[in-house]
């Protein structure tokens, strides 16, 4: 088999990678066998369960590397769907050390999308699949687009014409329309009628070379054609196939002759697609029968719906990849809720996959996915719910820190769609505020209680992105994740994070000193009676204590924890006494507002800002 030219440290690291885990199955396997071999009842219920043995083959990996490819059309944009087709290709290729190749099938001119093409890649990228040959890295099997592989098609056209395989149809298409029209209103099947079919190769030379019209047609066999498929094992179809047409009259291949050809020239090994495409397999079997090729191993996946078990539609929220890139979806979130349509193999796997995450099972980054990757695939519909989106972002929120510093292009497109327009958005935010009266800000989102806005740039630098992003996404993910459609780019939606961007009034400390129904004149610290002032004052030393290389929210969320009951109160007209420094530190930098974790605001705040907001909160409780 050829593969691409790799070198230095990605083909070792694919190499490895595909050593490790083939190593392991080959260790797991002859841990079966041995197992066989001591337990004489397991090995007689294996041996009287032959289809339950042949479908546990089907779903294991091979041995060998797979080529697998992902042929998108550029006639429209990347979906749910077809995202979810090149995941679990470029999962099998990368779990068994072989290669993804992205293939353009642009053979239908007439209804291209001029910018679909640069999209696709744009929204592949985006979501972290790279593949190994495509038109723009090119490889050993190129062009990667069918529209430059014309002269390859009609050789294997030719060919099939000289055996007697396919014949030239000269019917225009008003002819073939016309009798579609009489065998519908006979109630008859609309099959092509054979009219050229007995042209003789002389006659069918020579109309072709006076220069008349032709299509040519494939001459399918009489009989039902049987296809073996990982997951549907067995199907053959009830009618056998049509003579259909293999290049059409401009020349270009229609999509079933030019995927076999393609499949065949690439050497790809398996081919995982959506189950819509299982009723036309036989015809691509044919195809391969006809030339003497082996075909691939084939798999297709249950078709996904929506809660109504209807297909889902360009209408459904959750089909375009561009939904999920407006409501602020991680990629990482997205490629996780697109592997659990259909993908049963996590089900066994999921147990090494916790022990190993320390998560729940269906959590998944894109590396545990192709280290538990199996053909394990559901049949039937799958039907599309967002209820498991919100879960999914939330978990690969809190790991974002942690996988941020490792993946630059994620960094770069966080900043380009969260930080750069928030930047924007804090920067009319302020215009507007200049204006006396403002009608485009309501009165009661309560902007006129801020004060300036914060000089210090430190949240906007690349060490805090992450930190920024989980604040942004987790304070609005309740609104947009669903189906509201609220963006993240109007005041109501950026409401809970002001305090984050601008400084506290002292008017605004005031009034959520009542609210937040603190009694100062009750405050203990240290179990002594004190002023709310001078318990400020003794938090502000406290920080202040934090070495700058320590301002961090794990840090600081354990200052505070080991701090939690040094200062006391009563809470509104409890005569209980409360210990919660919390509180007071919440009141202190966020005026009392809830929804923000205080340590990530701590973090994103700075030190220096911090400390300043505790010392404006303390001159505010010496006036009260």
């Amino acid at each position: 088999m050829r593969g691409i030219s790799l070198s230095g440290p990605q083909v070792w690291s694919t190499y490895g990678r595909w050593k490790a885990l083939t190593s392991l199955r080959q260790s797991q396997q002859a841990s079966h066998i041995f197992q066989q071999r001591l337990c004489f009842s397991c090995s007689s219920k294996l041996s009287h369960n032959p289809d339950r043995q042949a479908r546990e083959n089907r779903v294991q990996l091979p041995d060998t590397p797979c080529r697998t490819r992902f042929a998108p059309s550029p006639t429209g944009y990347l979906h749910l769907g077809s995202l979810r087709t090149a995941l679990f290709n470029y999962l099998l290729a990368r779990a068994t050390g072989g290669q993804f190749v992205l293939r353009i099938e642009d053979t239908d001119q007439s209804r291209l999308v001029p910018d679909a093409e640069s999209k696709l890649y744009e929204d592949l990228k985006w979501a972290g699949l790279s593949w190994d040959e495509g038109p723009d890295v090119n490889g050993p099997f190129g062009p990667y687009r069918q529209s430059e592989r014309l002269p390859l098609y009609h050789q294997h056209a030719a060919e099939l014409l000289a055996e007697g395989k396919a014949y030239r149809c000269f019917c225009t298409p008003e002819a073939l329309e016309e009798h579609k029209r009489l065998a519908n209103a006979a109630g008859q099947p609309t099959l092509y009628p054979g009219t050229c079919s007995h042209v003789s190769p002389a006659e069918s030379e020579e109309r072709a070379h006076k220069g008349e019209k032709f299509a040519i047609r494939f001459r399918s066999a009489k009989t039902p054609t049987a296809v073996r498929d990982i997951v549907y094992n067995h199907f053959r179809k009830k009618e056998f196939e049509d003579d259909y047409i293999i290049i059409k009259r401009d020349g270009f291949p229609t999509y079933h002759f030019a995927n076999v050809v393609d499949d065949k020239h690439m050497e790809i090994t398996h081919v995982i697609r959506g189950a819509e495409w299982l009723i036309s397999t036989p015809k691509h079997v044919e195809l391969y029968n006809a030339f003497g090729w082996t075909p691939p191993q084939f798999g297709h996946l249950g078709l996904l719906v929506d809660e109504n078990r209807q297909k889902l539609s360009k209408r459904h929220s959750g089909v375009s990849m561009a939904w999920y890139q407006e409501h602020g979806i991680l990629p990482q979130t997205l490629l996780n809720f697109v592997a659990l349509l259909g993908w049963r193999g996590r089900d066994a796997a999921a147990g090494g996959a916790k022990k190993k995450s320390g998560q729940n099972g269906d959590v998944m980054s894109l590396d545990d996915m192709v280290d538990i990757f199996n053909l394990r695939f559901s049949k039937g519909d799958i039907i599309v719910s967002l209820s498991k989106l919100s879960f999914l972002q939330t978990q690969h929120l809190k790991s974002l820190p942690q996988t941020l510093p490792s993946n630059p292009s994620l960094l770069a497109d966080l900043q380009t769609r969260h930080i750069t327009p928030l930047m924007d958005f804090l920067s009319s935010v302020d215009s507007l505020r200049s204006r006396s009266p403002s009608p485009e800000i309501p009165s009661s989102l309560g902007l006129h209680l801020l004060g300036d806005r914060i000089p210090n740039p430190r949240m906007f630098s690349a060490p805090y992105v992450a930190d920024l992003v989980q604040i942004i996404l987790n304070s609005s993910s309740e609104e947009t994740i669903p189906s509201s459609g609220q963006q993240l780019s109007t005041p109501t939606a950026f409401y809970p994070l002001r305090y984050l961007y601008w400084t506290l009034s002292p008017s605004a400390l005031r009034s959520s000193l009542i609210t937040s129904h603190i009694n100062t004149s009750t405050i203990t610290l240290n179990n002594s009676p004190c002023s709310l002032s001078d318990a400020i004052d003794w938090l502000v030393d406290e920080l202040e204590g934090i070495p700058e290389e320590d301002w961090t929210k794990e840090h600081i969320s354990l200052f505070l924890a080991h701090r939690k009951e040094a200062i006391g109160f009563q809470e509104g007209e409890s005569d209980r006494p409360t210990k919660n420094t919390w509180k007071i530190c919440r009141w202190a930098i966020l005026a009392g507002e809830e929804g923000l974790t205080v340590p990530l605001c701590i973090e994103v705040l700075g030190k220096e800002e911090t400390v300043r907001r505790l010392e404006a909160a303390g001159e505010v409780a010496r006036e009260v």
